[in-house]
């Protein structure tokens, strides 16, 4: 039997999303053989916790009774796992609660797709679900995935970014900049937060400065880009990793608005369903010509970038050229993309397992690197007066 920890929650803004998208997840997992579900939520308070009473998503409409009825812990490293120790561990008590031999992250935005999670996995020393550090942190930043894709040849809106606290010094230079750079429509984003939050279009000076002052109250560095005028979105996910990976089917989202919003995503129906309730066109009405370069693009960049597990890559298509560029990654996308698999034919469980399938994959590659010098040289130096 193997434990698989699920860690979902965290301290970002899309904390309910993670926790309906890893409740989704842990439905199907408990109904997988060979796999035990250890449950890990992380507080608004950054405080872990586990326990049976977290596999029930009724029970986190009172998130304050969901700490009471939770064992809080903290993670050590083990032989070849991770043991959840009680935390603060009592005197005279058993402090192991139980432990984990492989790790699957379903939390979205800051502190569980942008690496540091990973971070702490990777010291751990286990297989865990996704991305790596370099690829989730890449990917999670809008500014960084931008000019990396721009350096690999792959094709994304022009776009400029400044820091949050140089715009209180400098706006004036700031928005000069902008519009010598970049038409309006523009629009403005937070460079690391996902879901849509904090994003807004702006068709004039005036917007332009009210949607940079609200973007600025989620991320310290802001990311403005050429808006595509009567743009559709389309949606591909990829899953696997840059050994073996497959291509779902494209969706097109249905907002009545100019670009998909956190309400259109996920208030209403939504609320408990999460992304598999979004209005969409699958799969998308696309010339078998776009949905090839779709597909070719979501391919390469999955690969330039190291992605694995799931990624829904979202593209924007532009009505007079017809150009599609990609314009974001989601490493742990909103209900992990499972309704995508699901029309391209494979089960939500048979996607989990691809995922589970290419974090052993990834942990059996590390293994197999030299990661320390066999030679201790401090055993033939003299280290007399290296203090001094």
């Amino acid at each position: 039997m193997i434990n698989i920890g699920v860690f979902f929650g965290g301290t970002s803004v899309e904390h309910e999303v993670s926790i309906i998208s890893a409740q989704q997840a842990i439905a199907q997992l408990l109904a997988m053989d060979g796999y035990k579900v250890i449950p890990i939520y992380i507080s608004k308070q950054n405080r872990w916790y586990t326990g049976d009473y977290l596999l029930e998503v009724e029970h986190f409409k009172d998130l304050k009774k969901v700490l009471e009825n939770a064992t809080r812990i903290q993670l050590v490293k083990g032989n070849r796992n991770a043991y959840l120790i009680e935390d603060p561990v009592r005197q005279y008590h058993k402090p192991l609660v139980d432990h984990i031999d492989v790790a699957f992250p379903i939390i979205h935005g800051t502190g569980g797709e942008d690496g540091s999670l990973q971070g702490l996995l990777e010291h751990l020393d286990i297989p865990y679900v996704g991305c790596n550090v370099l690829a989730a942190s890449l990917t999670m930043d809008k500014i960084a995935s931008k000019l990396f894709l721009q350096s690999s040849g792959i094709r994304v809106v022009d776009g400029e970014w400044f820091y949050a606290h140089h715009w209180l010094n400098y706006q004036n230079d700031i928005i000069e900049d902008l519009e010598k750079k970049l038409p309006y429509p523009m629009i403005v984003k937070p460079a690391d937060i996902g879901s849509s939050v904090g994003v807004k279009p702006a068709k004039n000076r005036s917007e332009l400065i009210e949607a940079i002052d609200f973007a600025r109250f989620f991320s310290t560095r802001i990311l403005v880009e050429r808006m595509l005028v009567g743009m559709r979105e389309i949606n591909i996910s990829v899953l696997g990793d840059s050994e073996k990976l497959e291509l779902s089917v494209c969706e097109e989202p249905i907002t009545s608005s100019d670009f998909l919003t956190y309400e259109d995503k996920y208030v209403g129906e939504r609320s408990t369903k999460g992304m598999s309730a979004a209005k969409r066109q699958i799969p998308a009405n696309l010339t078998s010509e776009l949905k090839r370069e779709i597909e070719q693009m979501a391919a390469e960049a999955f690969i330039a970038l190291d992605c694995a597990g799931v990624t829904r890559i979202d593209f924007m298509i532009e009505k007079n050229t017809q150009l599609a560029y990609i314009n974001e990654f989601n490493t742990i996308p909103g209900s992990l993309s499972f309704y995508l698999w699901e029309a391209t034919g494979k089960s939500f469980k048979e996607m989990l397992q691809a995922m589970i399938d290419a974090a052993y994959r990834g942990f059996r590659r590390k293994e197999s690197l030299t990661r320390s010098n066999t030679i201790n040289i401090l055993s033939t130096a003299d280290l007399k007066g290296i203090k001094k």
